[in-house]
């Protein structure tokens, strides 16, 4: 289970729904260069993908998972500006800032062919037969993979308010995990409404690894489907940081509770009987045992 909150029911258009907190827990940390201002993370056939920006600087790279040495990189051109990444039918698609060409690469690392879009590019995550494509506003567009042409769209809203500034996007089963630029929380938002559902504020660790001042923020999710873990990281971070999300399963404690409730009941059903025969045994007439009537002490068990 990936969110408490999946079971929730609210109304599309309500705008008084409180999205809670998700807490979270630190596994695993991984050293890896800092030369890269990350834009995107994704975790595709037992690898992770990396997407950095900045011009002359952008690059695509992969990994082993848990481990922050490349296996292979691959240099974007200097007029482009690396934007996120995700992988679908077994193509590396990266977004460009401002010039609307959408890469495309087999995972390999071969070119194929480009595709446009309008607006800037800024995150993208692949949603069963459709891409999901932030602009760093709060609107999320949903496109067709070959073509791009736009499909739908949501607009992000967090207790209320429209939420701007979306950026990385990670898409797992009914939700989008996204980054925001400049905030040390990840959103996580329901893909038929845009509401925020739940965010995982990680300020704890950006305090430790980023530096607001430089543009360090955190940007880089990548959920593992081997693991049910996520992977993120940082803008020029030092590390890749694995963590989980501490869900409490109140089914397991309604089924306890359930249970305790059940053996009660039973206890009682048995009991009861035997101590009414009990006590008429003890008031009735000497050497005569009395049957008391259906429905006094001794009558049927509950039900």
């Amino acid at each position: 289970m990936i969110s408490s909150l999946d079971s929730r029911q609210f109304a599309a258009n309500s705008d008084s729904f409180e999205a809670e907190e998700i807490n979270w827990n630190l596994v695993q940390s991984v050293s890896k260069e800092t030369a890269v201002f990350t834009q995107g993370l994704e975790i595709y056939d037992g690898k992770m993908y990396e997407s950095g920006g900045l011009y002359g600087h952008s690059s695509v790279r992969s990994f082993d998972i848990g481990s922050g040495k490349p296996i292979e990189t691959v240099n974007l051109s200097s007029e482009l500006f690396g934007e996120g990444l995700t992988i679908f039918d077994d193509q590396i698609i990266v977004l460009t800032w401002k010039s609307g060409r959408v890469l495309r690469y087999s995972l390999d690392f071969e070119n194929n062919n480009e595709s446009v879009i309008p607006g800037e590019g800024w995150g993208i995550c692949s949603l069963n037969d459709m891409l999901a494509i932030s602009d760093g506003s709060s609107k999320i567009t949903f496109r067709d993979p070959v073509d791009m042409t736009e499909l739908s769209f949501v607009n992000v809203k967090f207790d209320g308010d429209f939420l701007d500034n979306i950026n990385e996007l990670e898409c797992v089963e009914n939700k989008i995990y996204a980054n925001r630029w400049y905030d040390s929380r990840i959103y996580e938002i329901d893909i038929q409404t845009g509401i925020v559902t739940g965010y995982i504020d990680l300020s704890s660790l950006t305090s430790e690894y980023s530096s607001i001042t430089n543009g360090s923020v955190l940007n880089g999710i990548a959920f593992d489907p081997s693991s049910g873990d996520f992977w993120i990281t940082g803008k020029n971070w030092s590390d890749f940081h694995r963590i989980n999300f501490l869900i409490e399963d109140n089914s397991l404690i309604d089924d306890f509770q359930v249970n305790y409730l059940i053996g009660i009941l039973v206890s009682i059903t048995i009991t009861f009987p035997l101590i009414g025969s009990f006590l008429f045994s003890i008031r009735g007439p000497k050497e005569i045992q009395a049957s008391p009537p259906l429905g006094r002490l001794g009558g049927p068990p509950y039900g």
